[in-house]
């Protein structure tokens, strides 16, 4: 007799060059409008306040976005991802049963060939842009089709994917274990 198997994983994504830079040029931006708006003080001296405050919340919301953290939960052989947003806000990015996969992998070793694969929806739920360390999931969907998702799962995740897959694809992937 089997066993329910919950297994909750949450991984931080770790700054990359594209967050700074995002975070510079919104930044930039930001001053560049706060300085056009100093302009606007003898022709009405409530606007430059208005687009100040508004400029201000608009670079600390855009920065504050680029603070992610993914969730993978893995309950009886169905696999979610979630991508949760400065911790505001959470979004569901697939969900599929292990029975669905139809390939996995260490996505570094395979990025090559993974380039050159037709899939409906690519998700990268990864620690780090390059994808280090990262397994790579290929599983069809009801929600977003054949999908590509590359994550970094923690051994306990991969084990509690194990016992829901194909036979021969676990063989295939893992040997005899």
């Amino acid at each position: 007799m089997m066993t329910d198997v919950f297994v909750e994983y949450m991984v931080k994504k770790k700054t990359g060059s594209k967050d700074v830079l995002m975070s510079l040029g919104v930044s930039i931006l930001g001053a560049i409008l706060i300085f056009v708006s100093i302009f606007l003080t003898p022709v009405s001296p409530m606007i430059p306040f208005l687009v100040i405050c508004g400029v201000i919340y608009g670079v600390y919301y855009v920065i504050s976005s680029r603070s992610l953290e993914f969730e993978y939960s893995i309950t009886n052989g169905d696999i979610a991802v979630d991508k949760i947003i400065n911790r505001r806000s959470r979004k569901r990015l697939t969900s599929f049963d292990a029975k669905a996969i139809e390939e996995m992998g260490k996505y570094t070793e395979n990025a090559q060939k993974l380039k050159g694969k037709r899939v409906d929806k690519t998700i990268f739920a990864a620690e780090t842009d390059d994808g280090k360390d990262a397994w790579y999931i290929i599983a069809k969907s009801r929600k977003t089709g054949l999908t590509l998702l590359v994550f970094s799962p923690d051994e306990r995740c991969i084990d509690a994917i194990k016992p829901f897959m194909d036979r021969r694809l676990k063989f295939e992937i893992f040997g005899r274990n």
